[in-house]
């Protein structure tokens, strides 16, 4: 004999009280996760070709930094002491340091002016730095003494050996900009590093003859359960955060510390990321 159960009006008010409280919890913990101090991620890429005397170095990444409503300078201020505290020897800035208003170029340039490393400070445009204006993001950069590398490189130097940094414009940049692959082939180096905001871009990366490339964009999904493995941004690429491999490439995405449209982030922290290289084999190889 089939049993028929019936939803009274209690048990649907009990069930949809539960829901409120279980989805009010979600959110709370995820607005926590997103406004709270990036952790640490330390990281080690390998790869044979890198010069001895860059073995060691020392990378702070900053990713998709978001300035703006959910990013003010006082949190960008405290996000910059952390990255000082880690002693990089070079910070690059991997693109969406401004969120879409005018006034975020403001906060950015008050929350990290005068962040400096050993061998510098660089960074690249991401699309939501095309938002705000490509040319008021360079000038941000420019005014806290983070030099653009717009389809732009810069040879870093240790003793006699020399490593190439090259940076890339977006892959959605706005008419009249765009981004040229060939920054990572220009002139003589031993080691070829390239900053490309969107992962997408390092199949033209690879071809360029970037030995390593840095990326940022996907926040890691946002919101994710990786336990299950579900993630949305799986639907635009399959690079999605950490370290991935091809073909004697590197590839490494940081889940970055700010937020989009949506201020929540579950299961994906916010993170600053300080990668060492060292020369050794590949894994696997």
């Amino acid at each position: 004999m089939k049993t028929v159960t019936y939803l009274t009006r209690r048990n649907m008010l009990k069930k949809g009280s539960m829901a409120l409280v279980a989805g009010g919890i979600l959110a709370r913990s995820g607005w926590v996760e997103a406004t709270d101090l990036p952790m640490v991620r330390r990281v080690t890429l390998v790869h044979p070709r890198l010069p001895s005397a860059f073995d060691g170095l020392r990378i702070a990444q900053v990713a998709d930094v978001h300035a703006g409503v959910f990013m003010p300078p006082e949190r960008l201020a405290r996000v910059r002491s952390l990255v000082e505290a880690l002693s990089p020897d070079l910070v690059v800035f991997t693109g969406d340091q401004l969120d879409r208003r005018q006034v975020d170029a403001d906060f950015f340039v008050h929350g990290f002016a005068g962040i400096e490393a050993p061998l510098g400070a660089f960074g690249i445009l991401g699309n939501h730095d095309h938002l705000a204006g490509p040319r008021l993001a360079v000038a941000a950069m420019e005014a806290v003494g983070v030099m653009p590398l717009v389809n732009q490189s810069a040879t870093l130097e240790r003793g006699a050996s020399c490593i190439l940094l090259a940076g890339v414009d977006d892959l959605d940049a706005v008419p009249g900009w765009g981004p040229d692959f060939a920054a990572a082939h220009r002139g003589e180096a031993e080691f070829r590093i390239l900053l490309c905001h969107q992962p997408n871009g390092w199949r033209a990366g690879r071809a360029a003859g970037a030995n390593i490339t840095l990326a940022g964009h996907t926040h890691g999904g946002q919101i994710a359960v990786p336990s299950r493995g579900l993630n949305l941004v799986r639907l635009s690429t399959p690079y999605i955060a950490g370290a991935y491999q091809k073909a004697g490439q590197l590839l490494y995405v940081s889940r970055g510390i700010g937020v989009g449209a949506v201020p929540l982030r579950f299961g994906v922290p916010p993170e600053v990321d300080l990668i060492t290289l060292r020369c050794g084999p590949l894994a696997g190889a």
